[in-house]
């Protein structure tokens, strides 16, 4: 069995891959610490990606989609500092098999991966009791792609250039959001696309 376990913290790193081992000792772990060492490792096949969900070069939650079209049968299991449980609804919408955060004891860590490697999925504590509804819900890969350009500030002719679309169109999408967002111009959007997309 390997682990992919993927944070820029190398501290935390060590002392997870320490708790993994109690796990399992024959594990195998192996590292990445930012978004382009992490997708060069996937190249291989890994059982378990354990996922930092702000590393440098990620996108917030989106970056879940992201890996899993490259890769649709990667488990996802997000070890985050955000305890927004919004941000980690939107984590879990976005297709991870489960969510923890870094407050969490050996113990909940070592429950979580033994839940995400039997196929299920591991629910924080955060999501057990009560329901909640991810604004992300019914939006396609597009809109959740400008949402995260809206989440990072960007100008309507950056996110057209950078998503290969005109102005117009890029206006026309960002109003559309802020509809479905329910805010009232674009910086309560970004605010609020932060806080749905823990970025």
């Amino acid at each position: 069995m390997t682990i992919l376990l993927a944070d820029d913290h190398g501290l935390f790193r060590d002392s997870m891959a320490l708790w993994i081992k109690q796990y399992d000792k024959k594990i195998n772990i192996e590292f990445a610490y930012d978004w382009t060492s992490l997708n060069q490792q996937l190249s291989r096949s890994f059982d378990l990606l354990m996922l930092d969900l702000n590393m440098p070069g990620m996108q917030g939650a989106t970056s879940i989609s992201d890996l899993l079209a490259f890769s649709a049968d990667l488990k996802i299991l997000v070890v985050s500092a955000n305890d927004e449980p919004q941000t980690m609804q939107t984590c879990l919408d976005c297709g991870a098999s489960g969510y923890i955060t870094k407050a969490s004891d050996g113990h909940e860590i070592l429950k979580a991966i033994s839940t995400v490697l039997s196929g299920n999925i591991h629910l924080p504590q955060a999501l057990t009791n009560r329901s909640i509804t991810a604004p992300i819900k019914n939006l396609s890969n597009k809109q959740l792609k400008l949402l995260t350009h809206l989440a990072k500030g960007d100008s309507n002719k950056t996110i057209a250039d950078k998503m290969h679309l005109s102005e117009g169109t890029v206006k026309q999408y960002v109003s559309r959001l802020l509809v479905h967002l329910d805010v009232d111009n674009r910086t309560q959007a970004g605010i609020k696309a932060r806080d749905i997309l823990g970025i």
